[in-house]
């Protein structure tokens, strides 16, 4: 996994970015849902996949130091 693609994936589903035409919702919803259960994700990180909590997921892509509780 590279955190270029998970970013761009967040992007994608938080509408920071337009969904490419081969993509749907659908298919980036399971791709986020399978990168939540990959060994060795970082806790917080995998936290917030697994939550849907992708706005969470992209600050702590920015800062994985800074708490994130809003």
């Amino acid at each position: 996994m590279s955190y270029e693609s998970l970013r761009a994936d967040l992007e994608y589903i938080t509408r920071q970015r337009p969904l490419p035409e081969e993509d749907t919702m659908l298919k980036l919803l399971n791709r986020l849902d399978q990168l939540a259960e990959t060994p060795n994700l970082p806790k917080q990180l995998a936290h917030y996949l697994s939550k849907r909590s992708y706005v969470k997921a992209l600050a702590w892509l920015d800062n994985p130091e800074t708490p994130h509780h809003s």
